[in-house]
């Protein structure tokens, strides 16, 4: 079973014991994340990858009422070439559970933001990122 998930604007390694991604790989460039009026976020909704088998595939219900946020790996934010760049980042195999206030919806997009940020400044950047599992 081939953990390697190619959309077109990001890659990851899915990781189907824990139903989250190994890693997600990104290339930005000032181009790729620059604002997009054609591109809107709130029209994007969370999808399971059809991909995955279901008995390996993450769900909607598996956030519901969990006290975690559905936070994406590959942001939204990076991919504002394509509304579909857009929607892909969605897709519940880029989405590890973040706690919501105080990571997810604050450092963890101050993150996002740092390294869109990066590409005034470098014509090419690479991002890597991946689940942290901390013990209690």
């Amino acid at each position: 079973m081939s953990s390697l998930r190619s959309f077109d604007d990001f890659v990851l390694s899915y990781d189907h014991r824990n139903r989250v991604p190994h890693w997600v790989f990104e290339h930005l460039t000032h181009h790729s994340v620059k604002f997009n009026k054609s591109v809107d976020r709130s029209k994007c909704e969370f999808f399971e990858d059809s991909s995955v088998h279901p008995f390996f595939r993450a769900s909607n219900r598996d956030y519901k009422a969990s006290g975690y946020d559905r936070g994406h790996l590959a942001a939204a934010g990076n991919h504002r070439v394509h509304q579909s760049h857009c929607e892909q980042t969605f897709v519940l195999s880029n989405i590890a559970p973040q706690v919501g206030k105080g990571f997810n919806r604050d450092k963890w997009n101050d993150l996002e933001k740092h390294v869109r940020s990066l590409t005034k400044s470098y014509d090419n950047v690479y991002v890597c990122s991946g689940p942290l599992y901390l013990p209690k």
